[in-house]
């Protein structure tokens, strides 16, 4: 064989710079352990070839089970991560629409904490400067246990409301002459009324025994609950 030092991964002619099998198989070396300075050029290319050829063989069978490319061509390029693709993900501590940008742990939690609830709390104008827009003197609404009504805006159904003003519930009473009063004592609890919010309402009670008959809806009148007036924004798209 020639003693040029020209590795032939997988040539098999007689003049192949590489020990035959055999031969190799018999190599005391494979015994006792190859020496560090002094070892033959075709036992060094052979081992090399049987490396190489039984690394191609097994990353070769990994990439046929995995349906993914294991061997390092040096030039493999790895695509940028996607809602469909498996790839190379980079991390971002700003809010957008990127789609192939992952937020930070720490942006997560700045966004959970900046969560609000509308319970008349203030708020920074500097740091939430779109939310200054709808509330610019810097307190949110408190709309805890109310109804929302929508503001009148001129439409006359409820006058005289400035937005976001707040409106008591209307009794459930009739009046009478001098401040009296009538309605069922027995029915408050059945009828979840609301204890009202002035403390300073004076009224008398006046007991009448008489006939009963029936009324037309000019003696009946129909009750709000307490409310806040809301401006309903549609936006035109």
């Amino acid at each position: 064989m020639s003693q040029k030092n020209d590795f032939k991964a997988f040539s098999i002619s007689n003049n192949a710079n590489v020990v035959s099998q055999e031969k190799y198989e018999e190599n005391q070396s494979l015994q006792v352990g190859f020496p560090p300075e002094n070892i033959s050029t075709h036992i060094l290319n052979k081992a090399l070839r049987q490396s190489s050829t039984i690394a191609a063989v097994i990353a070769n069978f990994i990439a046929t089970q995995s349906d993914d490319d294991v061997l390092d061509d040096g030039d493999a390029e790895i695509p940028n991560a996607s809602l469909t693709q498996k790839g190379i993900v980079q991390l971002t501590n700003e809010i957008g629409n990127n789609e192939t940008l992952a937020v930070t742990q720490k942006l997560v939690q700045e966004i959970i904490n900046s969560l609000r609830g509308n319970n008349g709390s203030a708020f920074n104008i500097l740091q939430y400067p779109k939310l200054a827009e709808a509330y610019p003197d810097g307190r949110l609404p408190d709309l805890r246990g109310e109804f929302i009504r929508g503001w009148d805006d001129n439409r006359g159904v409820d006058p005289s409301r400035s937005l976001l003003s707040w409106q008591e519930g209307s009794y459930l009473l009739q009046s009478l002459d001098a401040n009296t009063i009538t309605f069922a004592l027995n029915g408050l609890t059945k009828l979840q009324w609301d204890t009202p919010q002035d403390d300073n309402i004076s009224a008398r009670v006046q007991f009448i025994n008489g006939n009963t008959g029936p009324v037309d809806k000019n003696y009946i009148g129909v009750s709000r609950p307490r409310n806040i007036a809301f401006n309903y924004i549609v936006k035109a798209a």
